[in-house]
């Protein structure tokens, strides 16, 4: 069943000279011969056999409504998609949404249609996409399809290679634990540009996937530079996490795992989504560590050492705004049903939340999306320092959405490289001292001597 729908304030012949000049909402039907009667289908095939003839038109003088034909139809579960009508001229001017569930309607008032009418086999054939991106609603898809270990679910990570069309058995999969001992230092990796981070109106809304907790950003963010090979739009960032009482993050430093990791997914901006994930550079995501502040005996903190709970933690000090971390953390109890969304109206920049840490050194590789379908079109870029958070912040991740340890297992490196960026000289608070007193130690040699 197709329901037409005109642009407002277009003609038929304006409406089909626009890509979205008209809106067709798509509904299945399947035949049940237990299924009972509607009153609505009931009413309107009633109507069948005063039009037997072509262009026969018979006055609906009964009570029937768009939503008693619908019935229990779950309206939001969908699929979009631009494409055209399906009768000629086939104006490609259509806005389609196609909805997951069919409406069951009894197959004695199917069969009427074809018996009435005298024609049979009235549609056209599939067409090709041709690049085109299908999109989905989050509550369109299972959400207990695929999970992650200890959630209950048909596909575990261990399974996620049987999922349907899953790469996630390939062999540049991510995450991976980062040897820092094994990675080769690259000049190339300079300074990132990024646009629009620290736009306070970028965060459109937030949802929880069920999977993860999301930020949807507006388009206007970008990234490039940092070896990057190309200028990546962002489209959202989001996190993983443990419980309360463990670790969470996706990537491991010298196998050391830390409590949270953000994520920041940019697409390039020359490609859709499609066309993405068919390239190895498709996607750049930007990986941050995510810990509690913590502090050596002299009030900041050491070389890179471990903790009692196993902890890296980074050689340089960072503190983000925990202003911006409260108010994003307050939306968590709007969203704790799986699929909910609500839009964001703090003012909160992407900038806020990384705070001072330093954006020029870090870690590169080539690997995949952590999630299935799990495509190796992913450039990588995770940090060496991390995000600092209050711990209470934290927790509130797990405790408002109900589920926790949402992060994938670390996967093979194989045979993959992992770029470091050239250690600068200050990016220790060793070599920041030695810098400040080497003027000194040359006038004392210079008196000695």
């Amino acid at each position: 069943m197709h329901i037409v729908c005109m642009k407002d304030g277009l003609s038929p012949d304006s409406a089909a000279k626009q890509e979205d000049g008209y809106a067709v909402l798509g509904f299945f039907i399947n035949a049940k011969d237990d299924q009972d009667t509607s009153e609505a289908w009931t009413t309107l095939t009633s109507f069948l056999p005063n039009i037997k003839e072509v262009d026969q038109m018979v006055n609906a003088d009964q009570n029937i409504s768009i939503n008693g034909l619908i019935g229990n139809v779950d309206l939001s579960k969908y699929y979009r998609y631009m494409g055209s009508l399906t009768t000629p001229q086939c104006s490609e001017a259509v806005v389609w949404t196609l909805f997951h569930e069919p409406i069951p309607v009894n197959s004695t008032l199917i069969q009427m249609f074809p018996l009435m009418t005298s024609f049979v086999d009235i549609y056209r054939p599939t067409q090709d996409l041709n690049g085109r991106q299908v999109y989905t609603s989050a509550s369109s898809v299972p959400s207990h399809s695929w999970c992650y270990e200890g959630h209950l679910c048909d596909y575990a990570p261990s399974n996620w290679s049987f999922l349907p069309e899953a790469k996630c058995g390939g062999e540049q999969q991510s995450p991976i634990n980062i040897d820092t001992q094994s990675t080769t230092e690259d000049e190339s990796l300079g300074a990132f540009t990024f646009l629009n981070f620290d736009d306070k109106h970028v965060i459109e809304s937030i949802t929880n996937t069920g999977h993860s907790v999301q930020c949807n950003i507006n388009g206007s963010v970008e990234v490039s530079g940092g070896g990057l090979p190309h200028v990546y739009t962002v489209l959202q960032f989001h996190f993983h996490w443990g419980s309360v009482a463990s670790h969470g993050s996706e990537h491991l430093l010298d196998s050391k795992s830390f409590p949270m990791e953000m994520h920041i997914v940019c697409i390039r901006k020359d490609l859709n989504m499609s066309e993405a994930l068919a390239h190895s550079d498709g996607l750049a995501v930007l990986g941050f560590f995510i810990e509690a502040p913590q502090t050596s005996k002299s009030g900041s903190h050491s070389s890179s050492t471990s903790d009692s709970s196993g902890t890296t933690t980074p050689p340089t000090s960072s503190t983000s705004d925990m202003e911006a971390w409260t108010k994003l953390t307050n939306y968590l109890d709007q969203i704790q049903t799986v699929n909910s969304q609500v839009p964001f109206s703090d003012e909160i920049s992407i900038d806020d939340l990384l705070g001072n840490v330093d954006r020029h050194s870090y870690f590169r590789y080539n690997g995949s999306l952590t999630t299935p379908q799990c495509n190796e079109a992913v450039v990588w870029t995770v940090f060496k320092e991390s995000i600092k958070v209050n711990q209470n912040l934290m927790t509130r991740f797990p405790e408002s959405t109900g589920y926790e340890n949402i992060y994938r297992p670390q996967q093979e490196q194989h045979s993959r490289t992992i770029l470091s960026t050239k250690v600068s000289a200050g990016s220790s608070p060793q070599v920041k001292t030695a810098r400040l007193f080497y003027p000194l130690l040359v006038f004392v040699w210079a008196l000695l001597y």
